[in-house]
Parts: structure tokens; C-alpha cells; sequence
């Protein structure tokens, strides 16, 4: 009898042992992991996507191939046709932006919202998109609803008066970037699918 109590004492005093190990595991919240990858991904300014986009307003829509490149603070985005066929190149920084048609005529203002409702007659908010497609909210302003999944990346935003949804992710070194976006307003939806991150 008294081994046997013994037996169960030793086995009392194992798991006593071993149970604030379980306990004090340290587990990140959301909240934490999103705070880390905020400043992790705001430091991202150097990277490459390629993929597809559809744009559609009013009940016109376009569907391009997306080339986009981005290298402190100077970018390039290409909108193809089929098969590599037409399309525009807008390229820009913070004081001004070119836009080079299919036909090879140029355009410029001093943002690529003013050029391409212009030119185009688009209302697309390339200002933000350039933040959103890496996963960000644009500059923390004006936001009204923000959520992120259980590793601290962004799944629902509303801004602006825009929604976007990032319903997937795929790796690029060691981040987690957005690869499918839905983004829309009352005016202009914008769908893109990113196959490809890289750097320039």
C-alpha cells in the first residue's frame, strides 16, 4: 500500500512540475503580431508583383495583365492587354506622374488620381492601392473598420469610403504578402490577383 502510494505521489509531483511549462507558453495576440508586421511591412519599400486586375465602373469593365514595381518611392505600374497587347505604363513618384497610352502619347499631372480620371476617366485611388496591395491601410487615415486573422494579417478594411477585402496570401522572403484583393466603392470595384512577388 505504501508503494503505492508512493507511485501516485511522484506522478502528482511530475505534473505539478510540468504544468506551468504548458502554462506560461507565451502566445501572441492578433493585436501584437499585427502591430509587428505593420512595422515590418511599412519598411517594404522595394518589391515587384505581377498577376491580373479587373476594373470595372459604372457597367464598363477592364480586364489587363498587372506589372507593378516599386523602389523607394518611385514606381511603375504596367496595365496589359491580351497577350501583352496595348495597354498604359504609369510611372511616377511624390511630384509627378506620367502616364504612356497604347499609342505611345504621354500625359502628366501631380497625381495619378487627377491624371487617370483625365485621361481615362477612372477614379481609382492609386495613392492607396499602393499601400493596400502590400497588405497596409493607407497612411491610418480615415479608417473605420479594420480586421486581421489569428497571425496578424490583414482580412477586412474599410477606408476612404472603400472596402477591401484580402481573401489571400502567399510567401515572399520572409513575409506573408497579399496575392487576392477585392476592393471596392459605390463607383469602381478593383479585383487583383497577384501570382508574384519579388524584388526589382
Amino acid at each position: 500500500m505504501r508503494y503505492f502510494h508512493l507511485v501516485i505521489l511522484v506522478l502528482l509531483t511530475s505534473l505539478t512540475a510540468c504544468a506551468p511549462i504548458w502554462q506560461t507558453r507565451p502566445v501572441e495576440s492578433a493585436e501584437s503580431l499585427w502591430a509587428t508586421r505593420h512595422a515590418q511591412l511599412t519598411q517594404l519599400e522595394q518589391w515587384k508583383i505581377k498577376g491580373r486586375t479587373v476594373i470595372t465602373q459604372d457597367r464598363e469593365g477592364w480586364n489587363a495583365g498587372l506589372r507593378w514595381q516599386e523602389s523607394d518611392g518611385e514606381y511603375q505600374i504596367k496595365l496589359e492587354g491580351p497577350f501583352a497587347q496595348g495597354g498604359v505604363t504609369l510611372e511616377g513618384n511624390e511630384k509627378v506622374v506620367v502616364l504612356t497610352l497604347s499609342d505611345g502619347q504621354k500625359k502628366s499631372a501631380r497625381t495619378p488620381e487627377v491624371l487617370l480620371a483625365e485621361t481615362l476617366g477612372w477614379n481609382l485611388p492609386v495613392s492607396a492601392l499602393r499601400y493596400w496591395v502590400r497588405g497596409l491601410p493607407f497612411n491610418l487615415k480615415d479608417i473605420q473598420s479594420m480586421k486581421y486573422d489569428e497571425k496578424g494579417r490583414l482580412t477586412h478594411l474599410v477606408q476612404e469610403g472603400w472596402e477591401i477585402k484580402f481573401l489571400r496570401y502567399i510567401p515572399f522572403e520572409e513575409y506573408s504578402m497579399p496575392s487576392k484583393i477585392f476592393i471596392k466603392h459605390p463607383e469602381l470595384s478593383v479585383r487583383v490577383a497577384i501570382t508574384d512577388w519579388s524584388r526589382p
